[in-house]
């Protein structure tokens, strides 16, 4: 989401306007970047594999480019972008802007630039009310005045509402705030955003921008099936921002599954990723992280928010450097990717709800996503949370999947959420409420074996038990009274049920065991023909038959390796990004006739660095 209280620095109140402007004139932490005006500055080179653009809020079309020779500095200061598109916005709704908006869009075409409009659905004291009169006017002016120069506008991701006022109380009725605002919300975009533009512009394409919060979505009035199909194209927003500390908490590779999610259900109107860099001063890797989900999730197209936070004197400016080095890597990786992306199949109805990001987090433990809004029938595996639970056929499709031979992989959530099913029956629990804590993991490996992994920190998962027979515990927490379940994996009917108990506090996903880690990722092998070994914090993309992306989006170092079946060649691997060497050879687990043979490429990943590991020509 755009940074509202900085970006409306006109229209808010006076001491939010106070504030702002000692946050963008502070000389604390400007740049010592020399700009220098170049006349008549164009377009330049455009990359040749990612297409980028630049939002440009009113403040900064104020400030960057109403005038000519401002505007020279900032094509300028902007060419390391080779940007090929800008988004105007305006803020005031002012016909009296339509001249000049005009004057400033011609130019930037005359330049070699597209040039679109946008608009922010806010007002002063924030989030519209959808049954303010005052308030659709204010955004129907905006519009007009928009379409009235563009052929093109974005909305940005302030098209939600928050408001309890007696008359959306009253209009609400006996509906939950989920089911009224998405409705409201939904009519009157309709009436007073795409309907007003059209009335003025016939041709003018609105695009709706989906905020990075989904399971806030249809909460506060975003309701992706319900809105994609009434807009003319669709953003996604992917603001993970800094991975701890804001207050979204959003794991990173959750940037690249709502892409995959939101963008894929839109399928031909996916027009752009939107990603900013608001209050991230000092966290480049963060930022960058941010583009790097979108390149590898292949989007059309690349929006910078904002020019005023990535100019100086603007603090997060600071991330403009770092960002301008990384450019050419990301225009590199994205020309080298080939094949469809892969993954494993995660049933993510659309306008669901669950297991806060467990997508994310899942992805930030090595296990690619898929996401599918449609239940998943036909895959060797998938994955299944909460959020499936929007669904109204689940069950009969969970039974369905394991009568027809194949895997289910469960949240202990989601089964809690269905005792009546005949699933619930596949697992003979004797204790289960509240939490146990431990260090200590045990980890089956083969027939009877089993190996005891001390964490050096302590655990705390809701309280699983289980009778000893059958024995299911294929990961289990260890305290002196009992090993209490984290994986348990039994046969049902013609299937196999995976049942994963997640940790009290979901970012201990990443800081599990890597021996823990292992036999989580090695459910997965049959689907994805691949199996990551190591640490947490490192995710994998792989794309074809042929192509393994690593990411690793830890502060230190991360030794990993892939693991294939032992028929897979050793020789002829190579890593593409840097050229990176890789150690290739046969590795044996087990014993006898329990035997594991595999090839494994290992290396070790530097802090936020990528790679692309290719296999041998067939």
């Amino acid at each position: 989401m755009s940074a509202f209280s900085l970006c409306r620095f006109r229209v808010l109140p006076a001491v939010h306007r106070r504030f702002a402007a000692l946050l963008f004139c502070s000389t604390l932490t400007l740049m010592p970047i020399a700009l220098r005006a170049v006349p008549s500055a164009a377009a330049g080179a455009r990359w040749a594999h990612i297409k980028t653009a630049l939002f440009c809020t009113s403040r900064d079309v104020d400030e960057l480019l109403t005038k000519p020779s401002d505007r020279d500095e900032a094509i300028a200061y902007f060419a390391p972008l080779r940007l090929s598109k800008f988004y105007l916005e305006d803020a005031r709704g002012d016909p009296a802007d339509v001249a000049n908006l005009r004057e400033i869009a011609g130019d930037l075409k005359a330049r070699g630039f597209e040039v679109s409009g946008a608009v922010v659905p806010a007002g002063e004291h924030g989030p519209l009310c959808y049954n303010d009169p005052k308030d659709m006017a204010l955004l129907e002016g905006r519009v007009r005045v928009l379409a009235a120069v563009f052929d093109e506008i974005i909305v940005d991701d302030w098209l939600f509402t928050t408001c309890t006022c007696a008359k959306c109380l009253e209009g609400r009725g006996a509906e939950s705030w989920a089911d009224y605002r998405s409705r409201l919300v939904a009519e009157q975009s309709k009436r007073h955003l795409i309907d007003a533009a059209k009335q003025v512009n016939p041709r003018v394409q609105v695009i709706i921008k989906y905020p990075d919060w989904y399971e806030g979505h249809r909460q506060h009035g975003y309701d992706v099936a319900r809105q994609t199909p009434q807009f003319d194209g669709v953003s996604v927003g992917i603001e993970t921002r800094q991975r701890a500390s804001h207050d979204q908490h959003i794991p990173i590779y959750s940037g690249y599954v709502y892409q995959r999610w939101i963008g894929g259900d839109a399928g031909a109107r996916w027009r752009s990723t939107w990603l900013d860099n608001y209050r991230m001063e000092g966290a480049d890797n963060d930022f960058v992280a941010q583009v790097w989900q979108a390149v590898l999730a292949r989007t059309p197209e690349i929006i910078f928010w904002c020019a005023g936070g990535l100019h100086p004197p603007a603090p997060s400016a600071s991330n403009y450097p770092h960002l301008v080095e990384s450019m050419p890597d990301f225009d590199r990786l994205a020309g080298m990717l080939d094949g469809p992306a892969r993954g494993i199949p995660i049933h993510l109805p659309v306008g669901s709800v669950g297991e806060y990001n467990i997508f994310g987090y899942f992805g930030m433990i090595g296990l690619p996503m898929s996401p599918r809004t449609a239940f998943p029938a036909d895959s060797k595996e998938a994955i299944f949370t909460r959020h499936s639970l929007r669904d109204p056929n689940l069950a009969p499709e969970l039974l369905a999947r394991v009568r027809s031979g194949r895997e289910v992989f469960l949240t202990w959530p989601l089964l809690q959420d269905l005792r009546e099913s005949e699933l619930a029956r596949a697992l003979n629990v004797i204790g289960e409420g509240g939490t146990v804590e431990s260090s200590t993991f045990r980890v089956h490996e083969f027939l009877w074996d089993s190996k005891v992994v001390e964490a050096g920190r302590h655990f705390v998962f809701p309280k699983i038990q289980l009778s000893t027979w059958p024995y299911v515990r294929e990961i289990a927490l260890v305290r002196e009274d009992a090993d209490f379940g984290v994986l348990l994996r039994t046969p049902y009917l013609e299937g196999q049920l995976d049942v994963f108990n997640l940790p009290e506090n979901s970012y201990d996903l990443l800081r599990l065991p890597e021996p823990v880690l292992n036999s989580i990722r090695r459910c997965f092998v049959d689907e994805l023909g691949v199996r990551l070994t190591g640490p947490g914090g490192v995710a994998l993309y792989p794309f074809g038959e042929r192509q393994y992306v690593l990411y690793n989006m830890n502060d230190g170092p991360a030794k990993v390796a892939l693991r294939l079946p032992g028929a897979t060649p050793v020789r002829g691997w190579k890593e593409r990004m840097h050229e990176k060497s890789l150690t290739v050879a046969g590795v044996e687990e087990g014993q006898e006739e329990f035997l594991q043979r595999e090839t494994e490429v290992a290396l070790t990943l530097l802090p936020f660095e990528i790679v692309l590991i290719e296999s041998p020509q067939p």
